[in-house]
């Protein structure tokens, strides 16, 4: 990873997450390992894509996105803003899931994604938020398991419910039948069974930030190195999530696990240490609990 990668992931790392540049990051994350790559040429492929939303969005507003009630006004442009979304990025650019080759790691790699139209739900999502966020849209991920989707807020409190779109599907606007169909299949419950429960659902559609964003996408990259035994490139994305999250204890905690495991054991113990120290000062003891437990059990092997 070249000295200026380097230095904008740990830039975005220091970021505040309404200001954490989501797809500037994203692409840093996807040339760390083409350092020859020049970027400016999928920079501009992003601009052309906010550009042709912003003006799509426009021209397929109906008269109540002029409505002098706030409620019909904001349920109007939000459904013009899904369409719009849908129809230049899945329509206009051919961007779509990749359904034959899922497992291919250029999946989760932006760049990658821009040059085969073809990613992972998650990829994919992060055009949808770039997109709709550089328009001065509400729009983030959710906390959906499994199965990343975008969620556009109406922004009148107490206003229409928010969209939800599948970016791996078209950019499809679902109904409540079918992301409740969709977490029962998550779940694993079968026809005869229950629904999934409304505490379940507001989880699942509970927006994230687009740091978490950044690393549910690398996570699919770390989470296969790591099953695949490649701990050279799993140290490699974990440094890279670090470097965009580093104050979330839970990285530092698998910082120390991996870190044990490929026998740097003082890197472990330190790394075990800032695990506690930030999840003390989020409250988040389990966390803490944990990396003590491990850090204990490190230094009675090292005795």
């Amino acid at each position: 990873m070249t000295p200026e990668l380097d230095r904008i992931l740990r830039a975005a790392g220091e970021a505040a997450d309404d200001a954490l540049d989501l797809a500037h990051t994203a692409l840093a994350l996807g040339a760390a390992d083409m350092p020859d790559l020049v970027l400016d040429p999928y920079h501009a492929h992003l601009a052309r894509i906010v550009s042709d939303v912003a003006t799509r969005a426009k021209a397929l507003e109906t008269p109540d996105a002029q409505s002098a009630d706030p409620t019909r006004r904001e349920a109007a442009r939000t459904r013009a803003q899904a369409q719009a979304l849908a129809d230049v990025i899945a329509g206009d650019f051919g961007y779509d899931g990749d359904r034959v080759t899922y497992d291919d790691m250029a999946n989760a790699n932006l760049v990658r994604v821009i040059d085969r139209k073809r990613g992972l739900p998650v990829a994919l999502g992060l055009l949808y938020i770039h997109a709709g966020r550089a328009n001065g849209w509400a729009v983030s991920g959710v906390n959906f398991p499994g199965h990343f989707l975008v969620r556009l807020n109406g922004v009148v409190q107490g206003g229409p419910p928010p969209v939800m779109i599948d970016p791996f599907s078209g950019g499809q606007v679902l109904d409540e039948d079918a992301i409740t169909s969709l977490l029962a299949r998550v779940q694993g419950l079968e026809d005869d069974q229950d629904d999934p429960s409304m505490a379940d659902l507001e989880r699942a559609l509970a927006p994230v930030s687009a740091r978490a964003v950044l690393l549910r996408l690398q996570n699919n990259i770390y989470s296969r190195a790591s099953q695949a035994r490649d701990l050279t490139r799993a140290d490699a994305i974990l440094s890279r999530m670090t470097a965009i999250a580093p104050r979330d204890p839970a990285l530092w905690l698998e910082r120390g696990s991996l870190d044990g495991e490929t026998g740097s054991l003082m890197s472990a113990r330190k790394a075990y240490a800032r695990a506690a120290e930030l999840a003390l000062a989020e409250g988040r003891g389990q966390i803490a609990r944990e990396a003590k437990s491990r850090a204990d059990k490190l230094r009675m092997s090292l005795n």
